[in-house]
């Protein structure tokens, strides 16, 4: 490999870092392309040489993402449950916010967003996440009647996952310790529909 083509992926690293900072600390709206260059110390020009615009570097970013297996790794115990499922979310959720901060961070503000992302990112993420073995179980309790009306079973692990994230990354940033993971299930009511008293 040549000087040039070294001095290539070099700079398209920096830029690719700088965006997961820029993105994980503004949601997609606010971020520019201006900061992501000041922060990879490149021009602007050269970020829309290499990636053609926000939203073309965005992908890429989500692409490096997903392919490293961020969001959703393959775990090594098989999911048998929904309640299973859920604590799977929590789990990893801690384990981003306290092992990957600044991913953790970026994931949810990707989750907090989600309308405003370009949809090639989003069916990137989605496309991703709908190999995740919690995911069946989601769409066996949609299935069932027992998921809220509003939402299919991506939807509802997307907002668990971002209120999961939020509480995660609050607590790292508080200092304090994690919660017990069942402490994490108050927030099913948001995607589950209540149970009839009788």
């Amino acid at each position: 490999m040549n000087k040039k083509e070294l001095q290539r992926q070099e700079s398209n690293k920096r830029i690719v870092e700088a965006a997961l900072v820029e993105f994980s600390k503004n949601n997609y709206q606010v971020a520019t392309l201006t900061d992501i260059a000041i922060r990879a110390d490149v021009s602007k020009g050269l970020v829309t040489l290499r990636f053609g615009s926000k939203a073309g570097l965005f992908l890429e970013l989500m692409k490096m993402v997903c392919e490293r297996e961020i969001v959703f790794p393959k775990t090594e115990e098989k999911i048998k449950s929904f309640n299973e499922a859920i604590l799977s979310v929590v789990a990893y959720s801690k384990y981003l916010a306290k092992e990957k901060p600044l991913v953790a961070k970026f994931v949810y503000r990707f989750l907090d967003c989600i309308e405003f992302i370009p949809e090639d990112s989003r069916q990137v993420m989605k496309e991703h996440v709908m190999k995740h073995d919690s995911v069946k179980f989601f769409e066996k309790e949609a299935k069932a009647g027992r998921i809220n009306k509003h939402f299919d079973a991506y939807g509802a692990l997307c907002l668990f996952m971002t209120n999961c994230l939020s509480l995660s990354i609050s607590t790292v940033n508080a200092e304090v310790d994690f919660l017990n993971d069942k402490d994490y299930l108050f927030m099913l009511p948001l995607i589950t529909v209540p149970k009839k008293k009788k």
